[in-house]
């Protein structure tokens, strides 16, 4: 039996691992997911996208780009600072959200409420002793 730290680590890098997959199977990189997943449905800048992820300008000023040429992503016709998440980029969203799902359930199967209850407390009470 592996340590609850190393456990949970593993875990993470099978989701990493999940995640990497999904977005190559549908064209994209993790990065093209994560901004996906921040527009969602709304119109954001690069600002607004670096607040919300903690990255850098410039790095996002790369990514975004990058999202734009393979059309996931798109600026707001008349608003060249603000972006908005294509018909494409909402497929590939959905698609590799779908995968991480599917992973995630796979996870719990088998658990009642009650476990998962308790796994969540323990899990937070974790994250919080970590971020002290």
């Amino acid at each position: 039996m592996k340590d609850s730290l190393e456990a949970l680590d593993l875990i993470s890098k099978k989701r990493q691992e999940v995640i990497k997959k999904s977005c190559r199977e549908a064209n994209g990189t993790p990065a093209d997911w994560k901004i996906s997943n921040f527009l969602k449905d709304e119109f954001l800048s690069i600002q607004d996208l670096s607040k919300i992820s903690g990255l850098d300008i410039s790095t996002l000023s790369r990514q975004v780009k990058r999202s734009v040429e393979k059309n996931l992503i798109m600026r707001l016709p008349g608003q060249s600072r603000k972006f908005q998440t294509t018909k494409k980029g909402a497929i590939f969203r959905s698609y590799v959200n779908e995968q991480v799902q599917l992973f995630d359930q796979k996870l719990f199967e088998n658990w009642s409420d009650e476990e998962l209850s308790m796994l969540n407390i323990l899990t937070n009470r974790i994250l919080k002793n970590a971020l002290k």
